[in-house]
């Protein structure tokens, strides 16, 4: 009998993904990867493919050339990666793909009984009610992956009967400490420069924005059931606690751990047990101080217009992250300046009525519309 946990990973080429692999391969007798998907990066999936014995392969990027006998079976698109999640035999899928092209599988993924190891802030973000509400009515765990909010997970675990509120802390990015000029002469170069994090370079730059804290404070409200008003951020440089839970009683609890995703990755495979490791964790001797600062919503006006829209309908959560998105292509590529990403933002949520929706079609209509407005918006801005 395999007693091996059957995983299926979303985005296995990605920083997320391969640290998830990295884990699998030092705990091997416990998991088998069954499935993965990759975008384009057919030469590290075939790797991933080869080293973890997979049996699937899907590939979102229908343009990408796919040896034929990379693996046993081979999905194209976006359709074939959810035919992959229906045709698969797993215990938990890993949801490690950015964007909102990750909702459809994971709704499947749901829809079939299966654990939701979540590292995607959009899915929750735009379909929050529908994902979560579906969760509850099949009883299925979602684990979230991201540090912040593992660290949340850890501390409640999966009890949220007794918050009070919630911390989600911030490493601050690159300018938390800096003047607004450095952030209205910053160079792309310098903001993919983090201070802590080694990550993608979009979650970076929304990182340096403080968008990425924005999208967080929406998805926690999600997955713990808390208001968005009970949700605070606390510039936190030194990055040792991950967030913390403050209890009604008054009590809190913190979760610790060095800068690395693969703890919260180790507690979401091994979930609902831990595994003992022999490796060194944090110093705590080496921590001389954890200090936390308020953050400035003048310097950071992208998380300021979150805690508004995290107040607001659906229609208006959709449109902060799609227009977010957008802004962060354009300033990668060096057609606008940092400063602009809210500016665009704040234009396309001018532009959506206030209003929630009850399909993933409808959803992913409006998704696509403020991409396109806010793609219009940003010329202005263009340098």
């Amino acid at each position: 009998m395999n007693t091996k946990k059957r995983i299926v990973i979303l985005g296995a080429t990605g920083s997320v993904g391969m640290t998830v692999l990295e884990e699998i391969a030092r705990y091997g007798e416990h998991f088998e990867v069954v499935g993965i998907s990759c975008h384009s990066n057919i030469e590290r999936a075939e790797v991933i493919v080869r080293n973890f014995s997979v049996q699937a392969l899907a590939v979102t990027n229908s343009q990408i050339a796919v040896p034929k006998n990379i693996c046993g079976k081979i999905f194209r698109g976006i359709n074939g990666l959810i035919a992959m999640v229906e045709s698969l035999e797993f215990d938990a899928i890993v949801v490690a793909m950015a964007g909102v092209d990750g909702l459809r599988p994971v709704l499947r993924g749901i829809e079939r009984g299966k654990v939701i190891i979540l590292a995607n802030k959009e899915i929750l973000v735009v379909a929050g009610e529908l994902v979560m509400n579906l969760a509850r009515a099949k009883g299925v765990t979602i684990l979230p992956l991201d540090s912040e909010h593992n660290a949340i997970f850890q501390c409640t675990r999966g009890d949220n009967r007794f918050i009070r509120r919630l911390w989600l802390t911030a490493s601050g990015g690159k300018f938390w400490n800096q003047d607004r000029q450095a952030i209205e002469n910053a160079t792309v170069a310098e903001v993919l420069q983090h201070p802590k994090w080694s990550m993608g370079k979009k979650i970076t730059v929304d990182s340096s924005t403080m968008a990425n804290k924005g999208l967080e404070i929406i998805e926690a409200m999600h997955l713990f059931g808390v208001d968005p008003a009970r949700i605070e951020v606390a510039i936190h440089p030194a990055c040792a606690v991950h967030s913390l839970v403050e209890f009604c009683d008054g009590s809190f609890l913190a979760q610790l751990s060095p800068i690395s995703m693969k703890y919260a990755a180790r507690y979401c495979l091994f979930y609902p047990e831990r595994i003992n490791v022999s490796e060194q964790s944090l110093d705590i001797f080496q921590l001389n101080e954890l200090r936390f600062f308020r953050p400035d919503f003048e310097k950071f006006p992208c998380l300021r217009l979150a805690i508004e829209v995290a107040q607001s309908k659906q229609s208006k959560r959709i449109a902060y992250n799609a227009a977010n998105e957008v802004a962060v292509e354009l300033f990668l590529k060096e057609k606008i300046a940092l400063w602009a990403i809210p500016e665009i933002i704040e234009d396309a949520l001018s532009k959506v009525e206030d209003k929630h929706y009850s399909t993933v079609e409808e959803i992913l209509a409006v998704d696509q519309m403020v991409r396109s407005k806010a793609g219009q918006l940003a010329k202005r801005f263009n340098v």
